[in-house]
C-alpha cells in the first residue's frame, strides 16, 4: 500500500487560470492538443493521471476554462455564474485516459431496485477527500489537495480546495467536514453506538477555511485507505448549511419542525434526510434540495423505476484542455430484476454493467457483443460465493448444529469444488477456501485449508455428532428429531444453479436442504435478526479494504448481512453490558480488530496479527469457501470513450469504478 504525500502540504503558487494558449508543449494554439495518460505530452504531476495548478505553472502552462453547454442559458440568464467562478481557485485537473471527450448524451445504467445493486452506478459520480488510484494501491487527492499526518498517525491535517462550492453554488469549506464529525458522527441521540469505521472517537478541529485537523485517541493509519476504498460511498462532509436545519444545536424549533412534517420527533426526520450510504439520500424528493459535490446531481423526483441525474455546474475538477467536467450531461438508472437485466444488455440498452453481473453469463454476453454493441471485459479475479452457517443462530437447536466445529468442516468436505468451478464457473477458477484476496500474510496452504473433496472425511465428522440417518437416507438432529437446513439466499449473492448443485451434494452426505430465493433487503434482515441459516453477503476484503475496515474479517463480517455474532459484537462494544459472550477465539479477533487499526501496515507487528486473523478463521471454519481467482465479466459499450482498458478489480470494497474516474468517461457514436 502506498500512501503518498502525507509527510506535508504541497503549496500551489499563486496563479489564477485566464485564458491562454497551451504554448509551453508547443501546441500552436489553446486547445490544440490534449495531455492524456497515453500521451502526457510532459504533463505530470506527483498523482498517476491527474496534476495540480502547480504543476501545470511548473510548465508555464495556464488554462481556459471552458463549460459544458448545458449550463449556457442558465449562464446567460444570470441564473448560474460563469464558469471561472464556478470552480474552485485551485481545480482538479485530470489527464484522461485517451483523449479529451465532446460533452452531451446519457449514460445508461441498470440496478435491481432503489437500494440494491445500486454501488456501481453511484461510484460514478461519488467522491471523497481522497481517492484510489487506479491501481488500486495508491491513495490520491481528490476533494482534498493534500494532508499531513502527526508522526504518531493519532491525527491527520486535510488541505481543502479554495473556493470549491456545493452544487447549489454555497462554499464547501473545513466548517462542512467539522460538522460531519462534531454534529453527526458523534451526536448520541442519532448514533448510540460509534459506527465501525469510526471506534477511534474522532474529533474535527477547523484550523481556517481551508485546513480541518481530524485527532483520534489511537493512531489510525488506515484512515485513508479506508476513505478511498470501502468507505468511499460514505462522505467525511456534509452540508452544514443544508442540514443544520434539522439539529436542534442550531435550530430550537426542530423537534417541533419535525413533527410538524410527521414526524416522531427530529431524530427520525434528520434520518429520513440523511444517510452516510450517499446513495440512500437520492431515494426521495428531499434529495432535489441536499446539495452535494459530486459529479451528478438529482435532477428529477425518484421513483420505483428510475432515477436521473445531470451533470453539477459546480463539479471542481477539469480536463487538461480546461473542459469542466464532468463531460456527459446526465446518468440514467433503471430499476429491473437480474433476467430484464440481462435481456437490456445484450439489447444494447447500458452503456457500462460491473456490479450483478457473473462469470456465468460470459459466454451468452460474449455472444451479442455485435447486436449489443458493446465489448465484454474481464476484470481480475476476486472469490465465488462463500457460505456462512449461523454459528449463533437465534433457534437453539439449529445453534448446536451449526455451532459445532466438526458440522462445518464436514460441509467443506463435502463440497465438491472441481465441479462447482466447472459446471458453474467453466473451469475459469480456482478451488479455494475463504480468504481474503491478495493478501500479503496468507499463504497457499491457507487457501486449500480443508478443501479437499471427502465424502467419507464429512461423513464420519457427522456420525461423530449423533446426526444418524433416517429411514430415508436424511440426517437427524443428534435426538433423532428431523433436521433440514433452510437456505434463503438472494439471486445478488449466489446464483440459483450454484444453490442447486450446493443442495445436490450436500445431499450426498445425507443433509437435506430446502432452498428458497427472497430479495436481498429479506435476507439483510433475517440476517441481522440472527434468523438464518445460512448467510452470504460477505464484502470479501482485498488487503487495501482490509486496512481500511478489519470488521469485514472479523464477527459480524459485514454491517449490511451480518453472518453471524451480532450479540457478540454487542457484547464486546458493550463491555459485557448486553449481547452474549462469546467464545474465546471470537474474542481474540475482538483484540487483533481493535490493535489492527493503530499499526502500521506493511510492518512486522501488521504481518503478526493479519496471521492470527486467518488462522482464527480458518480453524474456526468461518466462512467456508468455493471458489477463488474468478475473471469478472464487465460491459463497456462501444460509445463510451476514455474507460481504461485494464479495469482491475470491478469490486464493491474499491468503490468499483471509483478508482477508474467515470468522471472523465464520454459519449460519441
Amino acid at each position: 500500500m502506498r500512501i503518498r504525500g502525507q509527510n506535508g502540504f504541497r503549496r500551489a503558487p499563486a496563479m489564477v487560470a485566464t485564458a491562454a494558449s497551451l504554448t509551453a508543449f508547443g501546441f500552436g494554439a489553446a486547445h490544440a492538443a490534449c495531455p492524456t495518460v497515453a500521451d502526457p505530452q510532459g504533463l505530470t504531476g506527483a498523482w498517476s493521471g491527474q496534476v495540480e495548478i502547480e504543476d501545470l505553472a511548473a510548465k508555464n502552462v495556464k488554462l481556459t476554462y471552458t463549460q459544458n453547454p448545458l449550463f449556457d442559458k442558465d449562464v446567460e440568464a444570470g441564473k448560474l455564474p460563469r464558469v471561472e467562478d464556478r470552480l474552485p481557485a485551485e481545480p482538479l485537473v485530470l489527464l484522461p485516459y485517451e483523449s479529451c471527450g465532446v460533452y452531451g448524451g446519457t449514460l445508461n445504467g441498470l440496478a435491481r431496485a432503489p437500494e440494491s445493486g445500486t454501488s456501481d452506478i453511484l461510484s460514478w459520480r461519488q467522491v471523497g477527500l481522497v481517492r484510489i488510484g487506479d491501481d488500486l494501491k495508491t491513495i490520491q487527492p481528490n476533494v482534498a489537495r493534500s494532508w499531513k499526518w502527526a508522526d504518531d498517525y493519532k491525527s491527520i491535517t486535510f488541505e481543502l480546495r479554495k473556493g470549491h462550492k456545493w452544487s447549489d453554488g454555497q462554499p464547501f469549506t473545513a466548517d462542512d467536514v467539522v460538522f460531519f464529525f462534531e454534529d453527526i458522527v458523534k451526536n448520541k441521540e442519532m448514533f448510540p453506538d460509534t459506527t465501525v469505521e469510526w471506534g477511534l472517537n474522532p474529533t474535527a478541529e477547523k484550523v481556517d477555511e481551508t485546513h480541518v485537523k481530524v485527532s483520534f485517541d489511537e493512531p489510525f493509519p488506515g484512515l485513508l485507505t479506508y476513505m478511498a476504498t470501502s468507505g468511499s460511498y460514505f462522505a467525511t462532509f456534509a452540508p452544514k448549511h443544508h442540514f443544520a436545519q434539522y439539529l436542534p444545536k442550531y435550530n430550537p424549533n426542530a423537534d417541533a419542525d419535525a413533527k410538524a412534517a410527521g414526524f416522531e420527533n427530529w431524530v427520525k426526520a434528520f434520518d429520513s434526510y440523511y444517510d452516510k450510504w450517499k446513495d440512500a439520500e437520492t431515494l426521495t424528493a428531499h434529495a432535489l434540495t441536499v446539495p452535494t459535490l459530486e459529479s451528478h446531481i438529482i435532477e428529477v423526483e425518484p421513483d420505483t423505476q428510475r432515477r436521473v441525474f445531470k451533470a453539477n455546474p459546480y463539479y471542481f475538477k477539469v480536463d487538461s484542455q480546461g473542459q469542466q467536467l464532468p463531460y456527459i450531461d446526465h446518468h440514467y438508472e433503471r430499476f429491473l430484476n437480474l433476467d430484464l437485466q440481462l435481456l437490456s444488455v445484450m439489447n444494447g440498452e447500458a452503456d457500462y454493467k460491473a456490479q450483478g453481473l457473473d462469470l456465468t453469463q460470459y459466454p451468452t454476453l460474449k455472444d451479442k457483443e455485435a447486436s449489443g454493441k458493446y465489448t465484454v471485459r474481464m476484470a481480475n479475479g476476486s472469490i465465488g460465493p462463500a457460505l456462512a452457517f449461523n454459528i449463533t443462530h437465534n433457534d437453539k437447536k439449529l445453534r448446536s448444529v451449526y455451532s459445532d466445529l466438526r458440522f462445518r468442516q464436514a460441509i467443506s468436505h463435502a463440497l465438491n469444488r472441481a465441479e462447482i468451478n466447472d459446471v458453474i464457473y467453466f473451469g475459469m477458477g480456482k478451488p479455494s477456501q475463504a480468504l481474503p484476496a491478495q493478501i500479503s500474510f496468507a499463504t497457499e496452504a491457507d487457501a486449500n485449508y480443508m478443501i479437499e473433496y471427502d465424502v467419507d472425511k464429512a461423513n464420519a465428522l457427522l456420525d461423530d455428532m449423533g446426526m444418524k440417518r433416517g429411514a430415508d437416507g436424511m440426517r437427524t438432529y443428534p435426538d433423532g428429531s428431523p433436521f433440514t437446513i433452510l437456505w434463503e439466499y438472494s439471486t445478488q449473492m449466489a446464483l440459483p444453479e450454484f444453490v442447486k448443485l450446493v443442495s445436490d451434494q450436500l445431499k450426498a452426505v445425507g443433509l437435506k436442504v430446502n432452498a428458497k430465493e427472497l430479495t436481498s433487503a429479506a435476507t439483510r434482515e433475517n440476517a441481522k435478526a440472527e434468523t438464518s441459516d445460512i448467510n452470504m453477503e460477505w464484502d470479501v476484503p482485498y488487503e487495501p479494504t482490509l486496512i481500511a475496515d478489519v470488521s469485514l474479517y472479523t464477527p459480524y463480517y459485514s454491517e449490511i448481512s451480518p453472518l453471524f455474532g451480532v450479540k457478540w459484537k454487542q457484547w464486546w462494544i458493550s463491555n459485557g453490558a448486553s449481547g452474549e459472550e462469546p467464545p474465546a477465539w471470537a474474542k481474540r479477533m475482538f483484540e487483533i480488530a481493535k490493535e489492527w487499526k493503530t499499526v502500521v501496515p506493511g510492518t512486522d507487528r501488521y504481518m503478526e496479527l493479519g496471521r492470527e486473523l486467518v488462522k482464527l478463521n480458518l480453524e474456526n471454519m468461518t466462512i467456508i469457501g468455493t471458489v477463488g481467482e474468478l475473471p469478472k465479466p464487465i460491459i463497456v459499450s462501444n460509445r463510451l470513450h476514455n474507460v481504461k482498458q485494464e479495469l482491475g478489480t470491478a469490486h464493491f470494497n474499491f468503490g468499483y469504478s471509483y478508482a477508474f474516474r467515470a468522471d472523465q468517461w464520454y459519449i460519441q457514436e
